[in-house]
């Protein structure tokens, strides 16, 4: 087990958790040293203070399905300077957009970094190329790995109940807070390492979220908030994917954004337009058609009442109407190719 490695990875899906078991399957990797993290700073912060309190001289550090946003950058900007001061290396596999001044920022403290939007590779596909991970397990996973991460239904059912099994399990930790989350993200990677898709603890994981998941399904859909273009619901834990596919099936509208009232973040999910500059004025990030973000809990009231609700709504609506005036485009945002969705 090789001490001198470190590994931050997305929390919120299997890619962030894939990329980081690949690593391990080819490194072996000490698990305390195996930190996940969300886009929020409070997430980060925890993790930069780890890792200066614990990066060994010399030590390698992962960095594996996060992109940045302008708060973000000056955290990550501290975390890869305590690497490089103690004579270690930095590398960062991503497929996130990326804005110009976070690469002008962060890639010259990188010793290798893959980053960028990629609408071919998922960050665990881009991990096993880069280690050179040929095996059957490898390549199969991976598959499994792009499935979900790009939202695509895969026709097998077996392929399908493993995407959902990893996205049911993920989706119950991170409800149960931050040190079950860590630690059940840590036994995937574990089961993952052994060369096993599954074990008999993230199958009972699942199914105990699944029962969750349709109970606060059925409540965020009777109070929907609309938009000219968006369907937004307020719910307890659901899994995000789900939740916002729901929505847009229900309403008819091109953009679900489900509100976790549980955890305080929000997530967006569009099959035809493109999401992340909007996560980004929310202090968010990830895909085109799949971002998170984090409201102020303040400025909402976390919203206790129908108007924190609505002013929310208020807001992500003016953010859309500039984004619109600045593209010039006539459409709120950038039209792309349409997606299967895996949930619907």
């Amino acid at each position: 087990m090789d001490k001198g490695i470190m590994i931050i990875s997305h929390a919120s899906d299997i890619d962030g958790v894939g990329s980081a078991a690949l690593i391990n399957i080819k490194y072996g990797v000490d698990p305390n040293n195996i930190f996940f993290s969300d886009y929020s700073t409070e997430s980060l912060n925890a993790i930069r203070g780890a890792i200066k309190k614990e990066a060994e001289k010399g030590t390698s550090l992962f960095i594996t399905d996060l992109g940045v946003n302008e708060k973000t950058v000056p955290i990550f900007k501290e975390i890869l300077r305590t690497i490089k001061h103690r004579g270690g290396r930095v590398f960062w596999f991503d497929h996130h957009p990326w804005a110009r001044a976070a690469i002008k920022e962060l890639t010259p403290l990188c010793d290798i970094s893959i980053i960028g939007e990629n609408e071919l590779l998922c960050a665990t596909e881009i991990t096993r190329k880069e280690l050179g991970l040929n095996d059957k397990f490898s390549k199969y996973f991976c598959r499994i790995v792009h499935f979900s991460d790009f939202a695509i239904r895969p026709k097998l059912k077996k392929e399908y109940d493993l995407v959902g099994a990893y996205a049911l399990s993920i989706a119950l930790y991170r409800m149960q807070g931050a040190k079950r989350n860590i630690s059940g993200l840590r036994h995937m990677v574990k089961v993952l390492t052994g060369r096993r898709l599954l074990d008999k603890k993230i199958r009972a994981d699942a199914n105990a979220y699944r029962k969750i998941n349709d109970r606060n399904t059925k409540k965020m859909l009777k109070d929907i908030y609309l938009g000219d273009d968006i369907a937004m619901g307020f719910a307890g834990d659901i899994q995000k994917t789900y939740a916002c596919m729901k929505l847009m099936e229900k309403t008819g509208k091109d953009i679900g954004i489900y509100v976790n009232t549980s955890e305080g973040r929000g997530h967006m999910r569009s099959v035809r337009n493109e999401l992340t500059e909007l996560a980004n004025r929310f202090g968010g990030g990830g895909h085109p058609h799949a971002s998170g973000f984090t409201p102020s809990l303040k400025r909402y009231n976390r919203f206790r009442t129908a108007a924190d609700k609505q002013r929310l709504l208020d807001d992500i609506e003016r953010e859309l109407k500039e984004i619109q005036k600045n593209n010039k485009s006539g459409k709120p945002l950038k039209a792309s190719k349409s997606r299967t969705p895996i949930f619907g």
